[in-house]
């Protein structure tokens, strides 16, 4: 039963018991922390959830080192892999009598460690193979570890991310498949009821374990939410209103309180700028940006709210707006100017190619930006540049840096105020407001614990419009995210499972494993709703019954009416006449009859209501057990599943359904089906294969140069990417066919836009060469070098998890090509290099 912590106080009689723990961080800890620590002491999972800077990673600190004097080894997991490198960096400075490993795909480095940190899909990959020493896995992800006995706990690092749309049921499916006996450290930003997920995640007491939820919404740093409104001087030359002047310049140039530290929405502060705003739009006043961002960047600065962190929700407009700052943002003693750019060419220094980052115009503009105290951070920046960007942040370096919405999740950064240059996003289907959840999460950079009493949350006013002020209550003070499934019954949990099981397994036993997920609860839930509505509408027919036993006419008889009544909208001529003589006799024979119809007609309308809501319940209930037969026909169709030969009513998975078990980087059905309709690509080059791999990658290509259709001048790639093209289609088509949802989105699944162009450059050899592809090539495509980077180690990792296929079952020919992949695309600046590590 999960132990709800009462985090506003922590017993004495606890405080003496666990006093020694507590004293080994030297300062006085929040009873939300004192509750985590003694969970993990205890023996039990633990869930935190808190807000951004509340200091919730100190109970996963103290799990460290718990766990390793115990002799046991941890893991940690995060979503993203910057994350995963920081907290690496950070925890291998922090703790050096500890060794720390690090696997995020991209790198690979001691994972033999007491403490492992890794990205969540890699941990949870492990746990769906069979052998759970987890070195079986492919080469990049492997790790020597004997889960069973070896592991004693895993932290997982910003776990709301169960939440996500896409990647969140990766949480779940790790969770539902760590044994029992190994406890859970998981931090997460506040959530609607969390007791209900923590009720979950105690898996009905499996391993003897409870949950202890220690949250907590109480902000050891609060945050005050303004609205900024600026105008130059120009403005007032010639204004006679003076009683407009008062108003212009008291509401102008300064904060206007939004809501308040105590979380309360300040509706006259909204009137204020919708007020003001108007007067903008009558004298039709308006600011560039760059005037915006200035005035703003000088407000902050001469009143002591630096270091500030900037939303935009545009990579390309982070690079601008940074360019636009002017203002001297560093103090007038400020030795920052003129060190900067030699501390960061001596971190440079540490990686083999330096002088190749050194050169690069990308990395001459960020060191000027830099010098100004300014910093920009975004998934299309090259990794290193972005490292440097988090590196100086954490020197106090920056005194605003301009950031994509990204930087919010769980990266260090010690700023003051945070504000935002809009408060609407690109969701990819269109522009929507912040939701309530995303926008506390960004706004919670502010305020630095130990440094800040207050901390700050403005916003640009003159920059987007006002949204109505029910828009902004709820964006302001809204409820937190609700958790709901993410779960969806794949191919690749159906083959893990097949694969992890020493016997052969029934339907009803995979129904089983999937009811233990959070789906089940989304089901009792839509289960509720369906029966109330079976129950409104069997009320509503007992009463209209009960009308129909008071009527005048009988309701055979209305019935008999309404038939022909319906029969003579269609009829013609003779037959016509004939129905209509019939009716008119009712008509004569019953006096009400046509009011009376009215009623049975009701009556009817509601039966058949009742009927399909029925129906739809019987599909709720069984919606578990007939996605599952449907996925497994599927394999079963495909030859990756067949009935176990001494008893038909369960399920082995084939040769096919092995190896498809292993890949996790791509569609495991489409590849193994590909790699046997090509004879494993026997005719492929190492330079047609990165071709291919490259429809796999997720790139940002300028719309107006997107392919929608393969175009590769390569006849054996064209035809191969066509024939990928249609499995993809025809998998689709079965899917639509059987109403199944496997989690997979298909459309735009490839991407064409680098077939040939790749090829390029894997015959690139010089670093001139290089310089020259990536100006010219991706240039002309719009594609940024970040972007590209990310491409090449997505291609990189597919090659390394398709090379451990091959040797684990022989395909030695694809093995060779394969292993001759990695020195053709990793090269001058698209590595996996890290800094932090």
């Amino acid at each position: 039963m999960v132990k709800i912590c009462d985090t506003t106080i922590y017993s004495e009689e606890s405080e003496s018991q666990y006093a020694d723990y507590f004293a080994s961080f030297g300062f006085p800890l929040s009873p939300f922390q004192k509750y985590a620590i003694e969970g993990i002491v205890e023996g039990h999972h633990v869930l935190v959830t808190a807000h951004t800077g509340s200091g919730k990673t100190l109970p996963a600190e103290f799990a460290i080192q718990h766990f390793v004097k115990g002799g046991k080894r941890l893991i940690y997991t995060s979503p993203i892999k910057a994350l995963s490198n920081q907290k690496y960096y950070e925890f291998s400075k922090k703790y050096p009598h500890i060794s720390f490993g690090l696997l995020t795909g991209d790198i690979k480095t001691n994972p033999e460690a007491d403490v492992l940190i890794m990205t969540t899909e890699i941990l949870m990959n492990a746990l769906f193979r069979k052998d759970t020493a987890a070195s079986a896995a492919p080469g990049a992800l492997a790790f020597t570890m004997d889960i069973e006995t070896e592991l004693g706990c895993v932290v997982f690092d910003e776990v709301h991310y169960i939440n996500d749309a896409d990647r969140g049921q990766v949480w779940e499916k790790t969770i539902l498949m760590l044994p029992p006996h190994i406890q859970m450290v998981m931090l997460s930003a506040t959530i609607d009821a969390p007791e209900r997920f923590a009720e979950w995640c105690e898996r009905g007491g499996l391993g003897g374990k409870q949950v202890y939820l220690a949250s907590t919404s109480h902000r050891v740093v609060p945050l005050t939410h303004y609205g900024f409104l600026t105008v130059t001087e120009n403005v007032f030359k010639g204004m006679k209103d003076k009683v407009l002047e008062k108003d212009l310049r008291n509401n102008t140039n300064t904060l206007i309180t939004l809501r308040t530290d105590r979380g309360q929405y300040v509706e006259s502060g909204y009137k204020d700028l919708k007020r003001i705003l108007g007067v903008f739009e009558d004298r039709e006043v308006f600011l560039k940006r760059k005037a915006v961002l200035n005035n703003l960047a000088l407000f902050l600065r001469d009143r002591e709210m630096l270091p500030a962190i900037a939303f935009v929700f545009s990579r390309k407009n982070v690079e601008l707006c940074a360019q636009e700052i002017t203002v001297p943002l560093l103090e007038f003693d400020s030795k920052v100017a003129y060190t900067v750019a030699r501390e960061c060419e001596q971190i440079v220094r540490r990686l083999p190619n330096f002088r190749e980052y050194l050169e690069l115009p990308e990395y001459q503009t960020l060191v000027a930006l830099l010098e100004k105290g300014i910093g920009i951070h975004h998934s299309g920046m090259i990794p290193i540049l972005r490292e440097i960007v988090e590196l100086m942040i954490s020197k106090k370096y920056i005194k605003l840096l301009f950031a994509t919405e990204s930087f919010a999740i769980g990266l260090d950064c010690p700023i003051k105020t945070a504000i935002f240059t809009s408060l609407k996003k690109y969701d990819g289907s269109g522009e929507r407001y912040l939701l309530p959840h995303e926008y506390t999460q960004m706004a919670g950079r502010a305020g630095r614990r130990g440094i800040d009493i207050i901390g700050h949350v403005v916003h640009c006013n003159n920059l987007f419009a006002l949204p109505a002020s029910d828009e902004y209550t709820t964006m302001l003070c809204g409820s937190p995210q609700k958790l709901v499934s993410k779960f969806r019954i794949s191919y690749s949990i159906i083959l893990g499972y097949l694969g992890k099981s020493e016997e052969h397994v029934s339907l009803n036993t995979f129904v089983q494993f999937v009811e233990k997920s959070m789906i089940l609860n989304e089901i009792a839930k839509e289960k509720s709703q369906q029966n109330k509505v079976i129950g409104e509408l069997a009320e509503q027919i007992a009463k209209k019954g009960k009308m129909l036993d008071l009527l005048q006419t009988p309701s055979k008889i209305c019935r008999d009416y309404l038939e022909l009544e319906t029969k003579a909208k269609t009829a013609v001529n003779k037959k016509r006449k004939d129905l209509e003589r019939q009716m008119q006799q009712l008509k004569y024979q019953y006096k009400h009859i046509v009011e009376n119809c009215k009623t049975v007609k009701e009556y009817d309308v509601l039966v058949a209501n009742l009927t399909k809501e029925e129906y739809d319940l019987a599909n709720i209930s069984g919606y578990i057990s007939v996605q599952v037969k449907n996925v497994v026909d599927i394999l079963i169709e495909m030859g990756f599943v067949e009935p176990g030969a001494s008893d038909s009513n369960t399920y082995v998975p084939t040769l096919l359904g092995k190896m498809a078990a292993d890949v996790a980087e791509i569609h495991p059905i489409v590849f193994i089906q590909l790699l046997q309709q090509t004879d494993q690509f026997a005719h492929f080059s190492p330079k047609q294969l990165v071709g291919l791999f490259s429809c796999f990658t997720d790139i940002k290509v300028a719309q107006d140069m997107k392919l929608g259709l393969p175009n590769s001048e390569d006849p054996l790639l064209q035809k191969t990417v066509e024939k990928m093209d249609g499995l993809f289609a025809n998998l689709a088509n079965r899917e639509h066919e059987k109403s199944m949802d496997t989690g997979i989105n298909y459309n735009n699944i490839l991407m064409y836009d680098l077939v040939d162009q790749i090829a390029e450059w894997c015959d690139c050899e010089t670093e001139q060469d290089c310089k020259y592809y990536i100006q010219q090539v991706l240039g002309e495509k719009g594609i940024s070098v970040g972007d590209f980077s990310k491409c090449i180690l997505k291609i990189s990792t597919i090659t390394k998890e398709i090379g451990a296929l091959c040797e684990k079952y022989g395909k030695i020919e694809l093995q060779h090509k394969l292993a001759n992949i990695e020195h053709m695309i990793l090269k001058y600046i698209t590595t996996s290099q890290s800094l932090y590590v």
